[in-house]
C-alpha cells in the first residue's frame, strides 16, 4: 500500500477530479466512508454523536458523516470549532446537513453548550484540520481539543487526528488522541511515524472512489508492506531440487560470552529455508554452540586473547566466503581491532551480498568510506543507537527523523538500510522507502535483532535481491512476533518463539 504526503494527496484528488469525479463527489464518498465505519464498528442507533468540524474540507467530510449518521438513528449534533466553512465544497455539505435540521453549535457563540455536548457524547468525530495542519494548536482551538480529549466518548478522527503534522508525524501539545482514525485512499506518513501513530488509535483505510490506475501512476517512493506484496516475492519451491538450490550462507558471528547471538541467527537462517548454513565462530564457543544447534556446518576460527575472531583467521574466512552466496556478519562478534579488520576486509573482498548487523556495524562506524569499496550489495540492520553512531546523532534524534535518516544514509553509501524499531523502515540506494507495520513491543528483547539478521540473510541465500530480502524479512519477522505475542504474551515471549512462528507464515505464503 502506498503512503502519500500532503502534496501527493492533493495531486491525487486533482487528478481524480480531472478524470471526471468532482471534488464534491470525493467529499461525499469520504464522509460516507467515515459514517459507514462508525456504523459497522460502533452501535450508533440512539447514540449521542458530536461531529466537531473545522472550516476546511475536513470539516466538509464531517458534515457528510453527520448527515449519514443522523439518517441511521444517531442523535447527531454538529459542533463548529472555528465558525462556518470557508471552502465551496464544505459550505455546500454544511447546507445539506442543515436541511436535516441537525443541532448546530458554534464554539464562539455558545462555548458552554459546546463543552456540554462534548462531555455527554458517546461518539466524537474529529473533522477539524485533517492532513493540512502544521505548526502549533493555539487558543481557542487548544481549549476545544482539551475538551475533546477529556470526554469519555469514543473518538474517531477523519484522515488524521487534528493537531498532527501529517507529513512529519510530529505532534503538538493538545493534539486529538483518537481511538480510531479513518484514512482516505492510502496511508499518510503520520499513520506510520511515531509519535503520531500513538495518537491515531486503530487505523482503517477507506476507499473514496479514487481510481486504482490514478493511484498507481502517482510518483511516490514510500509504501507500507503488506502480505500480498510479500507473497509476490516468494515463489513455491520446484520439486526437483537439492540443498544447493537454496543457498549457502556463511555466518560470521559470535564471541566468548556471546554465543547465543550466533546460535539465534543461525537458527533463524536454518528455519527459514537456507539450503546450507556454515557457522564460522571462535573455537572456544564451539561446544556451547554445537549443543544448541546441529544443522549448520561448523567452521572453527582462531581467536585472540579476548575471545573474538583473530585477524589471523582471514585466509580461512575468505576461502569459506568464496564458496558462499551470502555472508552474515556481526551478531555477537565483539569489538576490537581484530574484529574491525575482519569486517573491513570482508566488505572489501566479498563477491557475495553481505548482511551486516550489530558489532559488524559498530566495527565500521568510524570508517564509513569502506562501504563505498564493497563489490556486492550490502544490507545493514542498525537499531536507533547504532544508527546514531553511524550518523553522529543520539538515538532520540534518530527516532525523530527515522525516514530522513535512513533514506539519506542509504543513498549516500549505496546500501540497503533496515532501521529497526516500531514500524521498521527499509531504505534503498535509489530513494525508495518501505515501512513495516507488523511487530509488537514484546520483540524488544536482546536476540530479536539476531533472528532478523539471520532471516534476511537466509532470504538472500535463497535468491531474493537484497531489497526484497530486507522487506520480506522484516515483514515475516514482525508477523511471527505477533503470533508469538498472541501465544505467550508480549511480556513472556522470547526471540526463539519468533523463530518457532516462522512456519505458519511461510505455510500461508506457500498456499
Amino acid at each position: 500500500m502506498y503512503i502519500l504526503n500532503n502534496q501527493q494527496t492533493k495531486m491525487l484528488e486533482d487528478e481524480t477530479a480531472a478524470s471526471g469525479i468532482p471534488h464534491f463527489s470525493l467529499m461525499e464518498f469520504a464522509g460516507n466512508a467515515v459514517a459507514q465505519f462508525i456504523k459497522s464498528t460502533l452501535n450508533v442507533k440512539g447514540q449521542r454523536v458530536s461531529v466537531v468540524c473545522g472550516r476546511g474540507n475536513n470539516g466538509g467530510d464531517g458534515f457528510v458523516a453527520a448527515r449519514k449518521l443522523c439518517g441511521w438513528g444517531a442523535q447527531v449534533s454538529i459542533l463548529l470549532a472555528s465558525g462556518e466553512p470557508t471552502t465551496e465544497e464544505a459550505a455546500e455539505m454544511f447546507r445539506r446537513a442543515k436541511d436535516r435540521e441537525l443541532e448546530i453549535i458554534d464554539f464562539s457563540q455558545n462555548s458552554s453548550s459546546f463543552a456540554a455536548h462534548l462531555y455527554e457524547a458517546d461518539i466524537i468525530v474529529d473533522a477539524v484540520f485533517g492532513i493540512g495542519f502544521y505548526g502549533e494548536v493555539r487558543a481557542p482551538m487548544s481549549t476545544v481539543f482539551e475538551q475533546i480529549n477529556a470526554s469519555r466518548g469514543i473518538k474517531v478522527s477523519v484522515d488524521v487526528p487534528s493537531g498532527v503534522d501529517s507529513d512529519s508525524g510530529q505532534v503538538t501539545s493538545g493534539c486529538i488522541k483518537a481511538d480510531y482514525t479513518v484514512a482516505f485512499t492510502t496511508l499518510k506518513p503520520a499513520h506510520v511515524i511515531f509519535p503520531a501513530v500513538d495518537y491515531c488509535g486503530r487505523i482503517h483505510t477507506a476507499s473514496i472512489g479514487v481510481p486504482e490506475d490514478i493511484i498507481a501512476a502517482l510518483d511516490t517512493n514510500i509504501r507500507a508492506i503488506d502480505f500480498d506484496y510479500i507473497k509476490s516475492l516468494l515463489s513455491n519451491r520446484p520439486r526437483n531440487t537439492n540443498k544447493g538450490d537454496f543457498g549457502k550462507l556463511l555466518s560470521v558471528c559470535g564471541s566468548l560470552g556471546m554465543c547465543g547471538s550466533a546460535v539465534m541467527a543461525a537458527k533463524a537462517a536454518v528455519c527459514s529455508g537456507t539450503g546450507l548454513v556454515r557457522m564460522a565462530l571462535p573455537l572456544s564457543i564451539y561446544p556451547a554452540a554445537s549443543s544448541q544447534i546441529v544443522e549448520p556446518v561448523m567452521s572453527l576460527l582462531e581467536e585472540n586473547e579476548t575471545g573474538t575472531v583473530s585477524v589471523s583467521c582471514l585466509p580461512k574466512l575468505l576461502a569459506e566466503l568464496a564458496k558462499s552466496n551470502v555472508c552474515l556478519i556481526g551478531c555477537g562478534l565483539g569489538l576490537n581491532d581484530d574484529v574491525r579488520e575482519v569486517v573491513r576486509t570482508i566488505i572489501r573482498e566479498s563477491d557475495a551480498p553481505l548482511v551486516i548487523d550489530a558489532d559488524g556495524i559498530n566495527a565500521i562506524s568510524t570508517d564509513l568510506d569502506i562501504l563505498r569499496e564493497a563489490k556486492a550489495p550490502l544490507v545493514m540492520t542498525p537499531h536507533p543507537g547504532e544508527m546514531g553512531r553511524l550518523v553522529g546523532k543520539t538515538a532520540e534524534e534518530v527516532q525523530l527523523q527515522r525516514m530522513e535518516v535512513a533514506s539519506s544514509f542509504a543513498r549516500t553509501y549505496g546500501v540497503y538500510l533496515v532501521l529497526k524499531g516500531a514500524n521498521t523502515i527499509i531504505a534503498d540506494p535509489e530513494g525508495s522507502i518501505f515501512v513495516n507495520l507488523t511487530g509488537n513491543p514484546g520483540m524488544s528483547k536482546a536476540g530479536s535483532g539476531d533472528v532478523l539478521a539471520g532471516l534476511i540473510a537466509s532470504l538472500v541465500a535463497q535468491g531474493l535481491s537484497a531489497q526484497d530480502a530486507a522487506v520480506a524479512g522484516v515483514y515475516i519477522h514482525g508477523a511471527a512476533g505477533d503470533r508469538a505475542a498472541e501465544k505467550y504474551s508480549q511480556h513472556c515471549m522470547i526471540p526463539l518463539d519468533i523463530i518457532s512462528e516462522f512456519a505458519p507464515i511461510f505455510r500461508r505464503i506457500e498456499e
